[in-house]
């Protein structure tokens, strides 16, 4: 569980500098929470060892934590005013559950996608709830992006990565 918690926040991490640079350097958003979500996925795919799980998760976290990432900021932007109280558990929380399904679609664990996503929703609610207001509007933007969005995929990918431990744990504990 420890290793996978690891592998997912140094490859949530990584995506989170790669992209959080992109998405601020670029004006990117869709190409920086890509790529955030590609390498996160690819260090799970990598770590169990298949190379057709890794593609298949790169491709799904890609497009997962894309989604997850903007459908909230789009909520945020056009339905709700901008109180900073709860904004970074909200977009965290819907960015972590989507990107935590889509996980669990991309290593076709189907019946533990609800765990996928709640550890999604909790480990990045929490981080991007705690950097919300700290890291906000520090100069350069591009070192903010990536700050920002390396925090947020250390703690949520060390979440994810226990919840994909466990999921593993509990397969090999069956056969």
């Amino acid at each position: 569980m420890v290793r996978l918690a690891a592998y997912g926040a140094a490859g949530f991490g990584l995506g989170g500098a790669i992209g959080g640079a992109m998405w601020v350097a670029f004006d990117a958003p869709h190409l920086g929470f890509a790529i955030f979500g590609a390498l996160g996925g690819a260090s799970f795919g990598l770590a169990l060892k298949g190379w057709r799980a890794t593609i298949i998760s790169v491709l799904s976290c890609a497009i997962g934590f894309d989604i997850g990432f903007l459908l909230p900021f789009f909520i945020l932007l056009i339905v709700w005013e901008p109180v900073y109280d709860i904004q970074g558990l909200f977009v965290g929380g819907i960015a972590g559950a989507i990107g935590g399904v889509s996980l669990a679609i991309g290593m076709k664990e189907w019946k533990k996608a609800w765990l996928l996503a709640l550890a999604g929703a909790v480990g990045f609610g929490f981080a991007a709830q705690a950097t919300w207001n700290i890291l906000r509007g520090l100069e350069p933007q591009v070192l903010w992006g990536a700050i920002t969005l390396t925090i947020w995929g250390i703690l949520g990918g060390a979440a994810v990565g226990t919840a994909v431990g466990y999921i593993n744990q509990a397969k090999s504990n069956t056969t």
